[in-house]
């Protein structure tokens, strides 16, 4: 009877060990799996988040030139009109540049104790 029961008992155990291993292997394969997936959403991002910034550079790029060639023209249309208003009525602007060249010279040729 004891021989019996201790050979059912080894089969049970056989049992386990089989159901065990056959679980381990179907866990390996689920982690392998979610692994694998997770790798191709970190890839798949990693590949967007490039192409986004890409293109946020390259409209920052376009922006800043836009700004550049805007400005470059305001400042060349505030030149002519500044060249006009000179040119149409000069006396103020002469007498302008006396003023400031008196003050300059008092400031800078003060005797400084």
């Amino acid at each position: 009877m004891e021989h019996a029961s201790s050979e059912k008992i080894s089969e049970a155990l056989k049992l386990l060990e089989e159901a065990a291993t056959q679980k381990k292997d179907e866990l390996k394969s689920v982690i392998s799996d979610k692994y694998t997936n997770l790798k191709n959403i970190i890839v798949e991002t990693e590949s967007s988040l490039v192409k986004t910034l890409s293109n946020a550079r390259k409209h920052a790029v376009e922006a800043a030139v836009h700004a550049k060639d805007v400005g470059v023209e305001k400042a060349r249309e505030i030149a002519i009109d500044a060249d006009k208003t000179v040119h149409n009525n000069p006396w103020p602007y002469i007498a302008g540049a006396a003023a400031i060249g008196l003050l300059l010279g008092y400031i800078l040729g003060r005797n400084r104790k």
